[in-house]
């Protein structure tokens, strides 16, 4: 699959979604909670280096839990959380797991995790068709932030 053919799928997911011109992380992750109905937890975990992993969603019995690497900025620490919220929307958990996950870099975590996704690379569909769509939902986030219509970036309001 090409990047072109990943964002047409973002884009079905992202209009199915469902979600307003004015959205916002936090809205996302209420909209995820309702639709799954189960609680997310979101946290940073220092012990994952942000190189080889730098988020993960953990899928347990009665919640998901999506942790992230040390980040220095708060659009970076976004981008990763929106990557798992969009594993999410396209329902990646119904198709792909990789529980290897959960003993390679959380042996401890104290829960009964079902199943597990990892954002490390984009070299499979649904890491690439993830990342496309948390590129459209951070790109409305930011267009609502900064009062604008929707547009990838304010492209024209900085290119006239």
């Amino acid at each position: 699959m090409n990047y072109r053919e990943a964002r047409k799928i973002a884009r079905r997911a992202e209009h199915s979604f469902g979600l307003p011109g004015d959205t916002t992380l936090h809205f996302i992750q209420d909209k995820l909670e309702t639709q799954r109905d189960r609680p997310i937890t979101v946290d940073e975990l220092p012990g994952l280096s942000g190189s080889e992993l730098c988020g993960v969603w953990l899928i347990c019995d009665d919640h998901d839990i999506v942790l992230h690497a040390p980040v220095k900025s708060i659009w970076h620490r976004q981008q990763i959380i929106l990557h798992e919220f969009s594993h999410m929307i396209l329902r990646h958990d119904l198709e792909i797991s990789d529980e290897e996950l959960v003993v390679a870099f959380l042996p401890d975590l104290g829960v009964n995790v079902l199943r597990a996704l990892g954002r490390s690379s984009y070299t499979d569909d649904a890491e690439l068709t993830a990342e496309a769509l948390a590129d459209q939902l951070a790109t409305r986030i930011i267009n609502n932030e900064v009062g604008t219509t929707p547009e990838p970036l304010a492209f024209r309001r900085v290119f006239g």
